[in-house]
């Protein structure tokens, strides 16, 4: 009974706005999340990003957590849709594949919207991107949008491995800070950085 009521004061507190109660919501379930996400996926990258996209949605619905009767519950559904959602993408790459040499705007338009993610949050994320270098952009767009391994995209732009790997990580930083300083959870961005 104790646990339930700490878990109802944390949500009502994240609900006003508190990081702190949000940091212990989410040290409290990141485990459960991406145990779950990797076996589903069976990938430990892809599961760090469906963790991250799971609470970042639960910051956004933060107002509506007072109103949740099972609040695991719900959460395990969020992360369930999004590891399916995750799983029809990366049965679809081998066909995107085959499209490629039709460009780059063939990328943008082939992003995967049903995440569950709010409109707000794909926004942000879409002028995160837009604002990265024009080779973060590309190495993020291969890898992270289009599904491409480090060495197919080290190929793809006549790079080496490591520099795609050195540009994807600067990218990735620059993505997760700007996404995360614009939704109003900057704080949050040092709990979850920890974790990668």
């Amino acid at each position: 009974m104790g646990k339930v009521y700490i878990e109802n004061v944390l949500l009502q507190a994240t609900a006003e706005g508190d990081e702190k109660a949000f940091s212990e919501i989410f040290n409290h379930y990141r485990n459960k999340i991406y145990s779950f996400a990797c076996r589903l996926t069976g990938s430990t990258d892809v599961a760090d990003e469906i963790l991250l996209d799971v609470f970042l949605r639960v910051w956004m619905k933060r107002e509506e957590l007072p109103e949740i009767k099972l609040f695991q519950a719900w959460l395990f559904t969020i992360t369930r849709n999004r590891v399916f959602s995750t799983l029809k993408q990366m049965a679809l790459r081998k066909e995107a594949e085959n499209s490629f040499e039709k460009g780059n705007n063939l990328l943008l338009e082939s992003t995967p919207h049903d995440f569950l993610l709010d409109k707000e949050y794909q926004d942000v994320l879409q002028k995160a991107v837009a604002q990265l270098p024009p080779q973060q952009k590309k190495v993020y767009m291969l890898i992270k949008e289009y599904g491409m391994k480090r060495e197919e995209a080290a190929q793809e732009l006549n790079l080496s491995p490591e520099t795609v790997k050195h540009y994807l990580s600067e990218a990735m930083y620059s993505v997760r800070t700007y996404c995360l300083a614009h939704l109003g959870v900057y704080a949050t961005l040092l709990i979850i950085k920890d974790l990668y």
